[in-house]
């Protein structure tokens, strides 16, 4: 990329911002409550601005879907999923806050047993895994410097780790609420420079495939389904659930769900159009881009120094807003929902604090390896959440909705068989590829629906017999 000298002074100067974050946000943290939740008192604005930051850092998988498939990258990664925001915002948000819990294993516990804390702090972990997008990082970092890419995911770690192993939770609000600035400002300058240097919609017409315009991309009505069901991602999102904790009542927790909507449908609206520019300008010749980086090829096309170096702030800040956070999430898992709560119930404060310092290590280092491995951000979306949504949300729901009683022997059996059968459906898959490498399902079906099938099933039948064994 033609980078200048005033472009790459914006995005040290981010650096140096968060820098200095980490340097001054330890004074505010004066016991674990602030370390895990701000001293649950986060007001709405800062509510909706740590939720929508968080939230989408997958900016260059949204690229790669928008790039390759067009309009399918709103429905698939938009319209489904605000639809079950709204059924959070609605039925859950508030009844998360008045349980004045950490996280989601303690909810488990509360509805089942420690057992199912245990298996669930497990899949939690797996569901928070900064790895995807610590890979976006480190594919920006390797084309903005010029690095390995294993250097740059490194490098980005590390910067990530200062602050929020300093801060904790307000380390990660704070960069947050600036990163929720840099992001709507830097995505939103594209568009209106894409219509005005390409033209409009008929650019659009005349360089792209016919599938492209349609909401359904040329993809099976079953693919839909299954990336509309990725959308209850959601009701197992530790960082739904730990912003809610942390609201400073239980107001605030639907009124910025509601509030964040509006953000995030302006955003995708942003992003799925500058995908599709980016992939009609490749195909009339006028750049030249890659699916998961096309992003970065049309803003160094389009944009003036200044406004380059803005938006490539903005496009950092999005991801890095979600490395930090689920990082964090990460550590708690292993600090408050093992350490604490399985193996040490006598822990200090102190001790779990510390304890989640370590966890933050252990944390990015797995998302590292797992970086290193895949090779496509929407792969690891794909697989993290079939094997996250088939252990977790049957149990959750269940524990929120079902007013009977719960057999916990029921919670660890659904995860267990959910995820297995769709780790199973996974492996069968990939040990079997076409000609064009894509993964060849059993009876052509996604993981994710035997996944849940099984999860549901095996909860009603074992609740049923277990239940009635008790009376």
């Amino acid at each position: 990329m033609d980078i200048s000298i005033i472009d790459y002074i914006i995005i040290i100067l981010y650096f140096i911002i968060l820098f200095i974050i980490g340097l001054i946000v330890k004074r505010k943290v004066h016991g674990l409550n602030d370390y895990f939740l701000a001293g649950r008192r986060l007001t709405l604005p800062i509510f909706v601005a740590t939720l929508v930051s968080t939230w989408y850092g997958g900016l260059l998988g949204v690229g790669e879907l928008s790039f390759n498939y067009g309009l399918v990258n709103w429905l698939t990664q938009g319209f489904f999923w605000y639809l079950v925001y709204l059924f959070f915002a609605f039925f859950l948000a508030n009844k998360i806050r008045r349980t004045n819990l950490y996280t989601i294993p303690d909810q488990l516990e509360r509805f089942y047993d420690k057992k199912s804390r245990f298996l669930g702090s497990i899949f939690n972990f797996i569901m928070v895994t900064p790895a995807a997008y610590i890979l976006s990082l480190g594919l920006i970092f390797n084309i903005l410097f010029g690095w390995e890419l294993w250097v740059s995911i490194f490098v980005v770690s590390i910067i990530m780790i200062f602050y929020t192993i300093r801060g904790g939770f307000i380390g990660v609000i704070y960069t947050d609420f600036i990163q929720f600035i840099l992001m709507m400002v830097g995505v939103a300058m594209i568009i209106p420079i894409a219509i005005q240097k390409y033209g409009g919609f008929d650019f659009l017409v005349t360089n792209l495939p016919e599938t492209h315009l349609t909401l359904t991309g040329g993809w099976s009505t079953q693919m839909i389904l299954v990336w509309g069901l990725l959308a209850f991602w959601t009701l197992a999102d530790p960082g739904f659930y730990q912003r809610c904790y942390a609201s400073k009542d239980d107001k605030i927790p639907k009124k910025g769900i509601l509030i964040a909507v509006g953000f995030w449908l302006l955003f995708d609206i942003c992003t799925t159009f500058t995908g599709m520019y980016a992939a009609a300008a490749n195909n009339a010749g006028l750049i030249t881009a890659e699916a998961t980086t096309s992003y970065l090829s049309i803003a160094a096309s389009l944009l003036p120094p200044v406004f380059l170096g803005i938006f490539l702030t903005g496009l950092i800040a999005t991801v890095m807003s979600t490395v930090d956070s689920f990082t964090f999430l990460g550590a708690m898992n292993i600090s408050h929902d093992l350490y604490k709560n399985i193996f040490k119930p006598d822990a200090t404060d102190k001790q779990v604090m510390n304890a989640t310092k370590i966890g933050i290590f252990i944390t990015a280092g797995f998302a590292i390896i797992l970086a290193l491995f895949f090779d496509s951000i929407v792969t690891m979306w794909y697989t993290i959440g079939t094997i996250g949504i088939s252990a977790l949300i049957v149990p959750i729901l269940v524990g929120f909705f079902y007013k009977g009683k719960k057999s916990p022997i029921a919670s660890i059996s659904s995860m267990i068989f959910g995820s297995g059968t769709s780790v199973s459906w996974l492996i069968i898959g990939y040990l079997n590829l076409d000609q064009w490498g894509w993964p060849q399902y059993i009876a052509g079906i996604e993981p994710l629906y035997p996944g849940l099938m099984v999860s549901f099933f095996v909860f009603v039948i074992i609740n049923f017999i277990h239940v009635r064994r008790i009376k």
